[in-house]
């Protein structure tokens, strides 16, 4: 009998020799075997009678062996059989398999399963004893990868094995979802996997798999929330009114007053506040932070704001410093070796300021797009003391499910509405051959507007030009400066911005574009995080398909934010149908949430956050966008008895990174 936590040695055919292959490949524990799935099934359940078996199709024979004998040829040894039922014979051929000369017994029957071909033979066919509860014909048949470099065959009679053997006690989770979402119990699952009776059981126990690892997910979620609610060294802050400054630029909408309620009553609490504001580019969530920094620092304590740029953190010093003129704001970068921390104020920087907090010791930590700094970053605030209040700002919209799985540790606060001055910008997909049109479209705008008072983005993926043949079409800022300059000569000022000019260089070009000296902007992607900029009303996005389609709609929220109608034109080099879909649905959508749902849905989770930096990427069994069975794992959940435990474990740096989110 084997449990899931069976170690492998003490299996049934696994040697000294294979137990040393397996846990190189990972493999320690009888659960970490069965994990390892078929990547397909090949169908030998078709059953024929010789007489009756078509060419060339995959089926399973039913015969006596009537003769077996080997011969040499160059070398080799090929051994032939002849079999037979009750309707005929058949020839079969094995090369360089000494194996079915030592086991096939003439006069006796066996199942055979392959391919008869032209000849009318079967060659490399399958065999094995006849018996109701075959391993290797007459059923489906599970293909493994190589990655545990062991025979096909061995492999599968070791899970079989394990399978037959296997011994789980009462399943709580099948128990608990039967009248809501039926699946069989684990050890079905497993079972039906590795050995399916039917095609469609295969389906069903996966989902048993992608249910247990949803509530692993959840699970787990839900002992960081436990884990931070447990650091209650942080300082309550203490309002004081008047709650919304005076003198705002501009009335807050009902939602940025709703998210301003929730975040400044977290701040009262002595249990660290953990709360992501969720907004649109442009939705007017730094005024919203500004206000929580205002009150942290009228309490006499200090606020952190750290930006994922230099650029942004300039943006923010500015945007600050007018919105809140009697706040005391100190701006940091790398280069600042020392600071005064003589009396309460805002500090704003990029991720030197991380290695400051622990002089700061601030009451109040903003990070924004927090998904672009390393777990190793984010994670330095949880070794502070006394530990600060967080709020993690993202123009990145989060799916419903990924809300209900790997941030349901947080508090969420959404800002849906754009300020009322705010109108959905125009959106096209273009066509090359439209080019020249676009370009003196935007000469005429740029004429009749006045210099520097309709400017243009042109976006590129890249900096130089790839060297790849793969990329070869994918636009670089430098060689497409070169072509906008070349088109509009005197009729409009270009000019370039990326993250290779020196600092003074793009300190130059930002203080120009903010002049209105500059037309159009050839740049990358970094005004996606890096560039407040509200008079420009058109953007170009080169290799748009190089981008998903919350990128996208970032990249789009930089236009029109001064309460002009803003421009996006899109071009791609693909000529791919699923490419041209998702680009035809983002010009016809403007809702951020429907976006990355699609997005979600279209490219997976990774894409949405980025792989490298989120670490959540794709799931192995479930899927994000299966709304119905992350319901089913939130009901059942608390349900559990207490002492349920997830067969699925998370690694601990995946831990820290969701802590520190």
């Amino acid at each position: 009998m084997y449990r899931l936590s069976s170690p492998l040695g003490v299996v049934r055919g696994i040697g000294p020799k294979l137990l040393e292959t397996l846990q190189t490949a990972g493999c320690q524990t009888v659960l970490d075997l069965l994990l390892q799935l078929p990547l397909r099934y090949e169908d030998r359940s078709q059953f024929f009678a010789i007489s009756d078996a078509p060419q060339d199709t995959l089926l399973t024979l039913k015969a006596k062996v009537l003769k077996l004998s080997t011969f040499y040829k160059n070398r080799r040894p090929i051994t032939t059989a002849k079999i037979a039922d009750d309707s005929g014979s058949l020839n079969l051929m094995w090369f360089n398999n000494s194996f079915v000369k030592q086991t096939l017994k003439v006069g006796q029957e066996y199942f055979f399963s392959g391919k008869i071909n032209d000849r009318g033979s079967m060659v490399q066919p399958t065999f094995e004893k006849i018996s109701d509860n075959t391993i290797h014909t007459n059923r489906l048949v599970p293909i493994y990868s190589s990655v545990l470099k062991m025979k096909q065959g061995s492999l599968r009679r070791i899970l079989m094995e394990i399978t037959q053997q296997l011994v789980i006690g009462k399943d709580q989770v099948s128990d608990l979802a039967e009248k809501l979402h039926p699946v069989p119990n684990i050890s079905q699952a497993l079972t039906e996997l590795h050995f399916p009776s039917e095609e469609d059981r295969v389906v069903v126990a996966r989902e048993r798999l992608a249910l247990e690892e949803l509530l692993a997910l959840i699970n787990h979620s839900l002992q960081l929330k436990e884990q931070w609610e447990s650091l209650t060294s942080a300082e309550a802050i203490e309002t004081r009114p008047p709650l919304i400054p005076k003198g705002l630029p501009y009335e807050l909408t009902g939602t940025q007053n709703r998210c301003l309620t929730e975040i400044l009553a977290d701040l009262k609490k002595k249990i660290p506040m953990n709360r992501i504001l969720i907004g649109d580019v442009g939705a007017g969530k730094t005024i919203v932070a500004g206000i929580a920094c205002w009150q942290t620092v009228l309490d006499g304590k200090y606020a952190v704001i750290v930006a994922p740029t230099q650029i942004l953190a300039q943006q923010h010093f500015v945007t600050l410093q007018g919105i809140f003129p009697k706040l005391p704001i100190t701006l940091i970068s790398g280069k600042e070796k020392k600071f005064e921390l003589d009396k309460p104020q805002l500090f704003v920087g990029t991720h030197a300021l991380i290695n400051k907090l622990d002089k700061i010791k601030p009451g109040l930590l903003v990070y924004d797009e927090q998904h672009r700094f390393g777990v190793k970053q984010r994670s330095e605030a949880l070794r502070l003391k006394p530990f600060p209040h967080v709020l993690t700002m993202t123009a990145t919209p989060i799916p419903r499910t990924l809300l209900l799985t790997i941030f349901s540790h947080l508090s969420v606060s959404v800002i849906d509405e754009l300020p009322k001055n705010r109108v959905p910008t125009k959106t096209w997909v273009l066509p090359e051959p439209k080019r020249a049109d676009m370009y003196q479209w935007i000469a005429n705008q740029v004429k009749a507007a006045g210099p520097g008072q309709f400017q243009t983005l042109v976006i590129c993926p890249f900096i130089d030009l790839s060297h790849s043949a793969a990329l070869e079409n994918v636009a670089s800022t430098k060689e497409k400066f070169e072509q906008v300059k070349k088109f509009f000569g005197k009729k409009a000022k270009v000019d370039l911005l990326h993250g290779r000019l020196s600092n003074k260089e793009k300190d130059r070009v930002i203080s120009d574009l903010f002049a209105k000296k500059i037309d159009i902007l050839v740049t990358t992607p970094i005004v996606e995080v890096g560039i407040d900029l509200p008079q420009a009303s058109a953007i170009i996005i080169e290799s748009a398909e190089r981008f998903g389609l919350a990128s996208l709609h970032q990249l789009r929220g930089r236009v029109g934010r001064a309460g002009q109608q803003g421009f996006c034109m899109l071009f791609s080099e693909s000529k791919g149908r699923i490419v041209k879909n998702r680009l035809q649905q983002f010009s016809q959508i403007t809702n951020g949430q429907q976006l990355a749902e699609l997005d979600l849905k279209n490219r997976g989770a990774g894409d949405i956050f980025g792989v490298e930096q989120s670490g959540f990427g794709d799931l192995q069994f479930a899927s994000w966008t299966n709304f119905e069975l992350i319901s089913v794992a939130q009901k059942v959940l608390p349900k559990l008895n207490k002492d349920w435990k997830p067969i699925f474990t998370f690694e601990s740096e995946k831990s820290k990174e969701l802590l520190a989110n």
